[in-house]
């Protein structure tokens, strides 16, 4: 799990965050989101987890 990136915006994403290598939020997440993730990207209405994919690869 150390080598999977995730992306999450609600609470059913922070125990897959929490368990993944790279946690990723967008920045329109619930505050719980955001405090615990890895990184935030863009809203995901501004293509947030594209724009985090073409940085990061």
């Amino acid at each position: 799990m150390e080598n999977v990136l995730a992306f999450g915006d609600n609470y059913n994403d922070i125990e897959m965050l929490q368990s993944v290598g790279v946690g990723v939020a967008v920045s329109n997440a619930i505050d719980d989101v955001l405090t615990i993730a890895d990184f935030v990207t863009s809203a995901n209405v501004e293509d947030g987890v594209a724009n985090y994919l073409e940085s990061f690869l």
